[in-house]
């Protein structure tokens, strides 16, 4: 179902905006010259540099449209994978919400959307099942090389894109609270190992960016109302991923930020019935959304439902098995058990209907011009 609605949306070939014709520029120039060039030639350090040498390994510099294609349908399967496998581990086997959920997974619509587009955010969704999956196996299991394998990962989830180190900081935030000093006490040298590890990577590139000199500087966007409507976006999109809601016309009404905050609550509850590491997804989701927030009101960060559901793809997975969670807490009777049952049927005509009416609208857009021009700049002055 997922490489269907994948290879059917995917049409005559990707869609690109701006920053795609920076990620294919910087690819054939790693691919030809082991360098990370702008089009112009200037040093590419506006997005993080995984992806463009990830599109080079896979023969962009040669055929960018096969290239796209191939990588962003395994970090798909990657990510289902991830996510479906997590949620068998976390959700009761009587929980209505564990068989629905590799479903759902498979009729994600922001995961559809991102994948038809030359962005970062495929695989970036794919190295965070990843980091999740290997974290919990650890865990569970305490055995080293899955912590090894939850390292490397979440290395390379800053290096796919800058806001990896908020994820990681909210796996850390979720650590401490989730799990608390009956984990960290008797693993704490190597959970701290792990963190830093993790995060160097990113925070080195973050670095060489501003030593660079070309990095964008902080400055308080007026328009971002101290974060509140970045927050009334994000609960928007959190919201629509579950009910059908109109598109607004202006700005998201301050009001989504009151669903966000009922969202939030059965959040919680599902993360009460999923255990521990529930409760690491959950803190991770909420810190992700509140750094991004921040980055919006410093000017580091978009802000609108377009691009909030382009950054929160990431966490559909948790959340969707966060809101699978709050089922087990409902399911008590075996009326309502049948209830439940009946009642997720019907909804999943709601995701059915939009991951279809997407995928249509995604096949008929022409394709985009993969071949940007680039040029090399031969002094700082051009």
């Amino acid at each position: 179902m997922l490489l269907g609605l994948y290879g059917y949306s995917w049409g005559r070939g990707p869609l690109a905006t701006s920053d795609s014709a920076y990620y294919l520029a910087a690819a054939r120039s790693w691919a030809g010259a082991g360098q990370l060039l702008n089009p112009d030639g200037s040093p590419y350090t506006f997005w993080a540099p995984l992806y463009p040498v990830l599109l080079a390994v896979v023969g962009a510099a040669a055929t960018p449209a096969r290239a796209v294609g191939l990588l962003h349908a395994l970090a798909l399967l990657v990510g289902w994978a991830g996510w479906t496998w997590l949620g068998r581990q976390l959700l009761r086997p009587a929980n209505p919400g564990r068989w629905v959920l590799p479903w759902v997974l498979a009729l994600s619509t922001p995961w559809l959307v991102a994948a038809k587009f030359v962005w970062a955010e495929t695989g970036f969704l794919a190295l965070f099942a990843l980091y999740a999956v290997a974290l919990y196996r650890y865990l569970e299991q305490r055995q080293v090389s899955w912590l090894l394998l939850a390292t490397v990962a979440g290395i390379l989830l800053p290096l796919q894109r800058s806001s990896g180190l908020f994820l990681l900081a909210g796996a850390a935030a979720g650590l401490t609270v989730g799990y608390g000093w009956r984990v960290w006490r008797p693993q704490r040298g190597a959970l701290l190992l792990h963190v830093a590890a993790s995060a160097c990577a990113g925070v080195a590139w973050q670095v060489a960016v501003i030593r660079s000199g070309l990095s964008i500087p902080l400055v308080p966007n007026q328009e971002a109302a101290w974060g509140l409507q970045a927050l009334s976006d994000f609960g928007f999109v959190l919201v629509r991923w579950l009910t059908p809601l109109p598109t607004p016309t202006k700005l998201v009404p301050l009001a989504y930020l009151l669903a966000g905050g009922a969202l939030a609550v059965a959040l919680s509850r599902g993360a009460a019935a999923t255990g521990r590491f529930g409760r690491v997804l959950l803190l991770t989701s909420v810190v992700y959304i509140g750094w991004h927030v921040l980055a919006n009101v410093l000017s580091r960060g978009a802000a609108g439902i377009h691009d909030g559901e382009r950054y929160a793809g990431v966490l559909f997975g948790p959340v969707c098995i966060l809101l699978s969670g709050a089922l087990q807490l409902r399911s008590s009777t075996p009326l309502r058990h049948r209830m439940l049952v009946l009642a997720l049927l019907l909804w999943l005509a709601y995701p059915v209907t939009r991951v279809l009416h997407n995928a249509v609208r995604l096949h008929k857009q022409p394709p985009a011009t993969l071949l940007v021009p680039q040029t090399t700049r031969t002094s700082q002055k051009d």
